[in-house]
């Protein structure tokens, strides 16, 4: 029997919700900008541009550090 890991699954969680992020920062944006609507486009690129960047990171360190383990799992 296998023990599964947990922390390869969470990463991946990660990286996935990175990625929708990312993703759905268009729509997000014109959400929150119809929230305000005295600064509708200053809060909507605002927001696009921070989601998408946050995403990113988000998505990238994930992906960083399941290949960085994946990679030390397969020398052991």
């Amino acid at each position: 029997m296998e023990t599964v890991d947990f922390s390869g699954i969470i990463v991946l969680y990660n990286l996935v919700i990175g990625i929708l992020l990312m993703l759905a920062s268009e729509k997000i944006a014109v959400y929150a900008g119809h929230l305000n609507t005295g600064r509708h486009e200053q809060i909507a690129r605002f927001t696009r541009v921070s989601i998408l960047a946050f995403g990113s990171c988000v998505s990238a360190l994930s992906a960083f550090i399941y290949v960085a383990f994946h990679i030390l799992k397969i020398g052991v």
